[in-house]
């Protein structure tokens, strides 16, 4: 019976205008119950009960002049009422713009007055890595701002970053919330007065399309040189894009870049960790610096003469640069030193004993310049558009005696692997079954593999899936591999797309991780701080530009009878093979920009690292 009644109560009150009559219906009942109780103590004075009743009620109602005619105590119930829905709309008014402004805050949807900070618009795994950098970037600076804008929700947004990033300390993160497509919405970021702006390739909007974001961006830029640097995977409307921005986008083509360092790592497995130090804060890193004394010297004199960095190439008045220029180009006073770096405000010291070019008449040196094509045993399991990227920027420096094995299943990939009729490389292919882990081992036991390389199935998966099969995969190939015990120990190449996921590969020389989220991280680091570097990056790291390349000591030396040698004249013998030295790796260690007096051991492990 209760349930019942509390139903129909609950469908009555529920009407708006029952819910009216309710209150006069209480108001008159609350009256009657205090009569009754003034009754039952005697306190009633004299009169008609309706009347006794009738001031009670306008007691309850906080109405005066209760002893006043029935005329006036209509008009005063009337006032009364009249009173109370104007003051009632009032409150109700501001109750709801405190309630609304609250709201707004709670949802990030207020505007950003900071100035000379980080917009980073969009969303995804890469952004907790561009929050590292820029935090390491600006540690003598005093709490640099980044601000997040996404269509994500402020509350959600805030907790990701808190369970992602918590040591914020050094770092102001602010989120706003809001359509990355909206011109409107994104004049609430005052991008306009930040330093640079970052479009990430968002996750959370399905097909995203950044085009979009750029075009609304530019609305808000005005004629501000603000650098707008893009995260994104293809590239097709980029020369058209960059046209109307004035030349103000920066891409970064994060498959170009993933395909790029793969296919050298392939080829060496520091590779890698060359770029790695190039691209992140902690190390050296690549600088633009004033000429000072060098005016009028030459490019080789200036590569000997600076102590504490590595000269690697010019950047001239008219904007270009040029990296590995000609060893008798002269310094001119307008240009600027592209240099390796541990710090932009490092002191430009000069080694003044070496003016004199050092003699090399002692040292056979070997001037073969000519590239040596590697003969490599590759195996790639899975397969995606980035897969035939890779394997493109591979194959021409592989030699003919080469052998590649592709693995993959059928139904996950759009198109099978293709090489070109003019590298005659051997390889063969096999299609996994229901049953794949038995035709991977088939695999593995039949062959040895000096590298073997796995690829997500990304043009058909998700992100996640991908990466959750290839950190399987490695596990799997891994105990196969440590069950065979060959003398010739085989690299394995995992292609991840999401960082957070690195701690879950077991650390050991011969896994190596390419993780493409993270490499795009560090290059858009770099560029928000430095859009300059641009085409530094566009020359090292695209296909038909210059190359970070490795060759032992013995490549460079006609003799094994020295047992040391000193930097400068590794640096002086990669000049006579129009190469620049840059680093060596000795026991899998890098040394990136050493002293030039260094000396180094000699032994079989020596690698020199170079641009050419």
């Amino acid at each position: 019976m209760v349930s019942y009644i509390k139903y129909y109560f609950e469908n009555f009150i529920s009407r708006k205008s029952n819910f009216i009559y309710f209150l006069i219906l209480m108001g008159a009942v609350f009256a009657v119950i205090i009569l009754l109780i003034e009754m039952s103590f005697g306190l009633l004075e004299e009169g008609s009960l309706f009347n006794l009743w009738w001031n009670r009620l306008l007691q309850l109602l906080e109405i005066k002049n209760s002893e006043a005619s029935s005329g006036k105590q209509i008009v005063n119930l009337l006032y009364w009422v009249f009173s109370i829905a104007f003051s009632g709309t009032i409150i109700a008014f501001l109750a709801a713009k405190i309630s609304n402004f609250i709201n707004d805050l709670k949802k990030g949807l207020s505007r950003v007055i900071d100035t000379n900070h980080y917009v980073i618009v969009g969303w995804n795994s890469s952004i907790f890595k561009v929050f590292q950098e820029i935090k390491i970037a600006n540690e003598n600076q005093s709490k640099p701002t980044i601000l997040c804008f996404n269509g994500m929700d402020n509350i959600e947004m805030n907790a990701k970053i808190n369970l992602e990033f918590p040591n914020q300390k050094g770092l102001r993160i602010i989120t706003r919330s809001g359509n990355i497509y909206s011109a409107q919405d994104l004049a609430r970021t005052n991008m306009v007065k930040s330093k640079s702006v970052i479009i990430l390739d968002d996750s959370i909007i399905p097909k995203f399309n950044i085009e979009t974001t750029i075009l609304a961006s530019k609305i808000n830029l005005e004629q501000q040189n603000i650098p707008l640097i893009v995260q994104m995977k293809e590239d097709y409307n980029i020369p058209v894009l960059t046209e109307i921005m004035a030349n103000q986008v920066y891409p970064i083509h994060k498959n170009k870049i993933i395909s790029n360092v793969t296919s050298q790592s392939i080829r060496n497995k520091h590779i890698s960790a060359v770029v790695m130090d190039f691209l992140d804060y902690d190390g050296d890193e690549i600088y633009f610096l004033p000429v000072n004394k060098l005016i009028g010297k030459s490019f080789k004199q200036a590569m000997l003469l600076l102590s504490e960095v590595t000269l690697i190439g010019i950047k001239e008045k008219n904007g270009k640069v040029i990296l590995n220029p000609d060893k008798e180009y002269i310094i001119l006073k307008d240009d600027l030193l592209v240099v390796i770096a541990e710090d932009d405000d490092v002191d430009i010291a000069l080694n003044e004993y070496l003016i004199v070019d050092k003699k090399l008449n002692e040292l056979k040196i070997s001037l073969d310049t000519e590239l040596e094509k590697d003969r490599l045993s590759i195996c790639i399991l899975g397969w995606s558009k980035l897969g035939q990227q890779i394997i493109e920027r591979t194959i021409p420096f592989l030699s003919e005696d080469s052998e590649i094995h592709f693995a993959y299943k059928e139904e996950l990939v759009h198109k099978a692997p293709k090489l070109s009729n003019q590298y005659k490389i051997n390889h063969n292919t096999t299609i996994l079954n229901h049953e794949q882990n038995k035709d991977i081992e088939k695999i593995l036991i039949n062959n040895i593999f000096d590298v073997i390389l796995i690829v997500g199935y990304d043009d058909v998966t998700s992100k996640e899936v991908s990466d959750t099969n290839s950190l399987l995969l490695n596990f799997y190939i891994r105990s196969i591999l440590d069950r065979q015990k060959n003398n010739k120990p085989t690299r394995i190449i995992i292609q991840l797309n999401d960082g957070t996921k690195e701690e879950l590969i077991p650390k050991n020389k011969y896994n190596e991780l390419i993780v493409s989220d993270t490499l795009s991280a560090l290059m858009i680091s770099q560029l928000a701080d430095n859009p300059r570097l641009w085409d530094v990056f566009e020359e090292l790291f695209s296909f038909k530009g210059l190359k970070i390349n490795m060759s032992t000591i013995f490549k460079y030396l006609d003799t094994i009878d020295i047992k040391s040698i000193k930097v400068i004249d590794l640096i002086l013998l990669a000049l006579e093979k129009n190469q620049i030295f840059i680093g060596y790796i000795l026991q899998d260690k890098l040394h990136l920009n050493p002293p030039k007096s260094k000396e180094i051991i000699i032994d079989l492990s020596l690698e020199i690292v170079y641009i050419s």
